[in-house]
């Protein structure tokens, strides 16, 4: 994440920090107090790891699209088209397993056995759940080796949550997009998840979970653009660096749509909550969903999360904050210090948890 040599390399490693995280915040618009929190940490983090003797590179510049490629993946569609695009993307159903967990947790009550029972139908789940409660999230001293006991430790709403972390973290695997690292994507993703549950919790919501599958979900649009259109998105980065444009400004300018209303139009397809897709659709632009606080706090998640360079979309910088949702739900300094803290000490441990593979 960054400049190009190794740290202490001839240069002292708080200014290379300095002009990495300018860098990211070079599109972040006026100097709100919480942006100017999350640039100071992260410059404060970066400057740490450079000392450690961690490398600080640029990212590599993007290849141009196949010509296969591009005729392939653009036939037939038309800007604004968000529907179409959506059907294009071809987002499967959810699995069975997801379902049944779904329909036990409407319930008030469902037992921990009838969830463990459950999730022992899908290996990689279970495997993944153990994984997560023997891990330092928890912090047991002996051993958690049953389902049942898993499930116990860790929560019914966490269980869910899991299962559809898990599930998400496979999907395009077999069509790989273009444009898009999709390594750094899910990094990315499942930082904001971290983070944006992490908020909800310092904020004493009742159901941190359902913050972390908006956080992880918010970007699914994009993943879908990359995939089917990707010289679409090829244009709109284009224009994030040669115009100055943030990527909601872009995307509506070349694709007559942004990401997050094409992911609240594929999610709508698994009949998801109205308050989920809300937050995906306006996670940019959180006063444009005043009924909850979803979008904001994944708002703040995905900001938090790039300004720490932890993973990426293609378009990493920082965004502008929505001044006006951050006031109208009075998030203090203080809420997001603690939640940044949170998000470094445990996205490692989250990303290896749900199966996408170590963090390089």
């Amino acid at each position: 994440m960054g400049l190009g040599m190794q740290g202490g390399c001839g240069r002292d490693a708080q200014d290379m920090a300095e002009e990495a995280v300018a860098r990211r915040f070079r599109l972040s618009g006026a100097a709100h107090p919480l942006l100017l929190l999350l640039r100071r940490r992260a410059v404060d983090s970066l400057a740490r790891a450079l000392r450690d003797g961690a490398s600080c590179e640029p990212p590599a510049p993007r290849m141009p699209l196949p010509p296969e490629v591009t005729h392939e993946a653009n036939a037939g569609l038309v800007p604004g088209d968000i529907d179409g695009l959506a059907e294009r993307a071809r987002l499967p159903a959810l699995p069975q397993v997801f379902l049944e967990l779904q329909h036990a947790m409407e319930r008030e009550e469902p037992s921990y056995e009838e969830l463990a029972a459950i999730i022992s139908k899908d290996p990689r789940l279970a495997a993944s759940l153990l994984r997560l409660v023997n891990g330092p999230l928890f912090g047991f001293r002996a051993p958690v080796e049953t389902v049942t006991r898993a499930v116990a430790a860790a929560g019914t709403r966490r269980v869910t949550s899991l299962a559809l972390g898990t599930f998400v973290l496979g999907l395009f695997r077999e069509r790989p997009p273009h444009v898009v690292n999709l390594h750094d994507f899910w990094l990315h993703s499942v930082a904001t998840a971290l983070m944006a549950q992490a908020l909800a919790a310092r904020l004493g919501r009742d159901d941190p979970e359902r913050y972390f599958v908006a956080g992880l979900l918010h970007d699914m649009g994009w993943l879908a653009i990359c995939a089917v259109w990707p010289a679409g998105a090829e244009r709109v980065l284009d224009r994030c660096r040669d115009l100055g444009q943030t990527l909601t400004e872009a995307e509506r300018a070349e694709l007559g749509m942004t990401h997050g209303d094409l992911g609240a139009a594929m999610l709508r397809r698994w009949n998801l909550p109205v308050v989920l897709l809300d937050a995906v659709r306006h996670h940019h632009e959180p006063s444009e969903a005043p009924a909850s606080d979803e979008a904001l706090l994944v708002h703040l998640a995905d900001e938090a999360v790039k300004a720490f360079g932890i993973g990426g979309t293609g378009d990493d910088c920082v965004q502008p904050l929505d001044a006006d949702a951050v006031a109208a739900r009075n998030i203090s300094a203080h809420d997001l210090d603690a939640a940044c803290d949170a998000l470094l000490e445990g996205v490692d441990e989250m990303y290896a948890v749900l199966g996408a593979g170590a963090r390089g």
